[in-house]
């Protein structure tokens, strides 16, 4: 999603492990496919021509999915005259025709496309919050118009819905949606916390599962084989009406699905919360194999801990479907200096090497999907937008896309080391040691491009490394 300006401060952090994700079928611990994406509107803020390069130089990283932000108070400005008229894909209360255009460029392109709906209207919103509430469309959003809406969208985009714009075609398919982003979080869905009776609750949670039960049963109604995804949470929290109010996300998780601090079942109202995939967005400002001191927190290599509470949440029966929730990164990042220059942004060269290695530390948790946020810079200034592109903003390549295209690694695993990379083109590629002032090739595969390669070794020496694919394609120099 496009973060707010707030969330750069929000970024903190507190050795790679391997997490058992085999209980309930949530998962393995390593994936056995990883398909890599993108967070960005720079598809859509250009002249048509730009565009088109945009999206060229997108398909030039080998991403293969794109997330398309769905703005519900944009879709839906105004408030229907009757709600159940809403869960109609061809509803007049809905303005589709940015969105189908949207859709089909993408599709068009070979890219698939993931809507993340978000940012509910005024008229959606409960009563009772503040003007920051409102200004972010989050709060306390009406469940039952989300719910229409999601049905309304997975109809229109079932791969079966007319085009209003060719008549005797179809509005392409879209396989994913994402039901609000960040829920953790009060910039995003609020009051995360309140006081009832004298306790302390966590509405967020309430609030949320609520939504998205609703968004569940829309979609599955709209088009059955629609994959409904979680929100993605923001992956450090703080304490109930402290600071800005983050949910920790083991916290928020455990709540959303009726469990207690020790993962047993509690009282559920509304019923089980449904969705078929977990995500999360574990920003950080260190590295990804650097840890969140809290348990209740959930970094890159701590995703494991949100996948525990999923295993309880299938085991309690308070999640369903009952069957396998496989695991996303939804959105994840580094800024680059250059060009942004604020203290503690890290080289180019570092970006790089986090990004590849962002994508190992997922690829070896079990996540299957992982999209980083951008593909290209933003504009200043640098204490609002974001420089995480793997371009710069003219275009130019940083050392990110040779790390995003052909990401290659070399780390300790336990008493071993993991070479592991994915190769971007068919044919062979090579693992190469530098020997003097030469290369030599340790071990050679055929794979398919954007498939994984990889092999253990107790003896592997210090040292710098690189993959070569077909073609003399590089990847960057990794230093054991």
């Amino acid at each position: 999603m496009k973060l707010a300006s707030a969330t750069a401060s929000l970024r903190r952090g507190a050795t790679v492990v391997a997490t058992l994700l085999a209980c309930m079928g949530v998962g393995a611990t390593a994936a056995s496919a990883f398909t890599r994406g993108f967070v960005d509107d720079v598809w859509f803020t250009q002249t048509p021509a730009g565009d088109a390069t945009w999206i060229a130089k997108t398909k030039a990283t080998e991403a293969k999915i794109v997330q398309i932000e769905v703005d519900w108070a944009g879709l839906e400005p105004n408030a229907p005259t009757s709600l159940s008229s809403t869960r109609s894909a061809s509803s007049s209360a809905y303005d589709f025709s940015y969105l189908d255009a949207r859709v089909k460029e993408i599709v068009g392109s070979g890219l698939q496309p993931v809507f993340l709906i978000t940012d509910a209207p005024r008229w959606a919103e409960g009563s009772g919050g503040t003007a920051a509430d409102y200004a972010t469309g989050g709060y306390e959003p009406n469940a039952i118009a989300f719910g229409d809406l999601g049905q309304a969208l997975a109809k229109r985009y079932s791969g079966t819905y007319p085009d209003p714009s060719r008549p005797g075609r179809r509005l392409p398919r879209v396989r994913y949606m994402q039901a609000w982003g960040e829920a953790n979080m009060n910039v995003h869905l609020s009051p995360q916390w309140s006081r009832v009776n004298g306790h302390v609750v966590n509405s967020g949670a309430i609030i949320y599962r609520g939504m998205l039960n609703a968004f569940y049963r829309g979609v599955k109604a709209g088009d059955r084989s629609t994959v409904v995804l979680a929100s993605g949470f923001e992956a450090y929290g703080d304490a109930p009406f402290q600071g800005l109010q983050r949910t920790h996300p083991v916290t928020f998780l455990e709540n959303m699905l009726c469990l207690d601090g020790k993962l047993k079942r509690t009282v559920c109202p509304g019923g089980p919360a449904h969705f078929d995939v977990v995500t999360s967005d574990p920003y950080d400002s260190f590295s990804p194999t650097t840890h969140a001191v809290s348990n209740l927190d959930a970094s890159a290599p701590d995703l494991g801990r949100l996948t525990r509470v999923v295993r309880a949440g299938l085991k309690a029966g308070t999640l369903l479907p009952r069957r396998r929730k496989p695991l996303w990164v939804t959105e994840f990042g580094y800024d680059s200096n250059p060009p942004n220059r604020m203290p503690g942004t890290v080289s180019t060269a570092t970006q790089a090497r986090w990004l590849e290695q962002g994508f190992y530390v997922f690829w070896h948790e079990g996540v299957s999907v992982a999209m980083w946020y951008l593909v290209r810079d933003q504009t200043p200034p640098y204490a609002t937008n974001y420089f995480s592109g793997v371009y710069f903003r003219n275009g130019r390549p940083k050392p990110s896309y040779t790390a995003y295209r052909f990401p290659f690694v070399v780390m300790p695993d336990g008493k071993v080391t993991q070479v592991w990379g994915i190769t971007p083109v068919n044919g062979a590629v090579s693992v190469q040691v530098k020997v003097g002032g030469g290369w030599r090739t340790l071990r050679t595969f055929r794979r398919r491009a954007g498939s994984i390669f990889k092999y253990t070794s107790s003896t592997l020496a210090r040292g710098s490394y690189r993959a070569q694919a077909s073609g003399g394609q590089r990847s960057l120099v990794w230093k054991y």
